[in-house]
């Protein structure tokens, strides 16, 4: 069986002889893992680590991300701290906007045309045994705050909706665009449709469920639509405690949560595979806040042990972390984690000898 095919069945609920595997980090934490591990790249780490998945990007060939002061910026032209692959907002661009019409006349709204969709199809097409992710990064709710500010924006929310709907409706555009073009181009060899906006708090969700059906499910299924109509999985990340709104992801058409964060409110894995076991996927959960950085090897092997014997009734379940690795982790655990996978993602218990 490919990774492929592995994938594909496992988030279909069919049987499969393990459960498959991912991997998510800083860019950092790669450095950190190919030393640890003496390999030359990238691609062979993921080998090295029995990843299912790879998920190529396109390159930016649209106006220069630096902006008039020397700062960089991301494609929305909000400058960037700069700090590794999470650079903060420093500046909101769009912090006193007051009408549609500012909206519309803000100068560095991308255009989906910025990207170089023909690199992205060879590259996509490089990895036919693979689970392969497309599809737009479809942060639109963070990109909104980070464009307005978040105060601001929430504020703007409930003083001027038009306002809000305006910025959200800009940037979706944009994302369901480039979504459509990824899939016009390369869409034979896409998998899964995967998109990404955080919507918790680690306490709790960080809207209401009202703002959320007003404000975020209406853009959010526009990405999702993009997916089915292409016949992809759906895939959506979304940090932090959003169990409230898995009934309305489910009913919206998605096949596939990633991660969970299992020391935000509510999402405790037993519950969740217990509640949607069989309707819904579930993929990462190997503690990031506490067992990895603080735990020992033993510890992490024992919890990603634990975590395939929860989902081991249902199915649909990947092993990988419940957030980017970052380099607070130690390289054993991390490496332990991964030996574990190896180890413990066999359905029949019987792993291969070669790890």
């Amino acid at each position: 069986m490919t990774s492929k095919e592995r994938v594909l069945r496992n988030y279909t609920f069919q049987k499969v002889d393990r459960f498959t595997i991912d991997f998510c980090a800083e860019s950092k934490v790669y450095t950190m893992m190919r030393e640890y591990y003496g390999v030359p790249d990238d691609l062979a780490l993921m080998e090295r680590l029995h990843v299912d998945f790879r998920y190529p990007k396109p390159n930016w060939i649209g106006f220069p991300m630096i902006d008039e002061q020397g700062r960089t910026t991301d494609y929305f032209g909000i400058p960037r701290s700069g700090a590794g692959d999470f650079g903060y907002a420093i500046e909101h661009p769009l912090a006193n906007v007051q009408s549609v019409a500012e909206v519309e006349a803000y100068p560095k709204w991308p255009t989906a045309e910025m990207w170089d969709y023909d690199q992205y199809a060879r590259d996509c097409a490089s990895f036919s045994e693979y689970a392969v992710y497309g599809g737009a990064w479809a942060w639109f709710f963070e990109a909104a705050c980070e464009l307005v500010g978040m105060d601001t924006f929430f504020l703007l929310i409930h003083d001027k909706p038009e306002v809000a709907h305006a910025v959200l409706n800009r940037i979706m555009a944009f994302m369901e665009r480039t979504s459509e073009i990824m899939f016009e181009k390369a869409g034979k060899y896409i998998d899964i449709c995967f998109t990404g906006d955080d919507y918790g708090f680690q306490s709790g969700p960080m809207m209401s469920m009202p703002m959320f059906r007003n404000f975020a499910r209406p853009y959010l299924q526009r990405i999702y639509d993009v997916g089915r109509r292409n016949n992809k999985l759906v895939m959506h990340h979304s940090c932090g405690s959003v169990a409230r709104f898995i009934p309305q992801f489910i009913e919206m058409g998605l096949n596939i949560l990633e991660p969970i964060q299992v020391r935000a409110t509510g999402m405790d894995p037993k519950e969740l595979a217990a509640l949607y076991g069989g309707k819904l996927c579930f993929h990462g959960s190997i503690d990031t806040q506490g067992t990895l950085p603080f735990g020992t090897p033993e510890d992490v092997r024992n919890e990603v042990r634990e975590r395939v014997e929860t989902f081991r009734p249902y199915g649909g379940f990947t092993i990988g972390p419940s957030q980017h690795l970052m380099t607070d982790i130690p390289a054993e655990n991390i490496a332990a984690m991964y030996d574990a996978a190896w180890e413990y993602a066999w359905l029949d218990g019987r792993p291969p000898e070669v790890a």
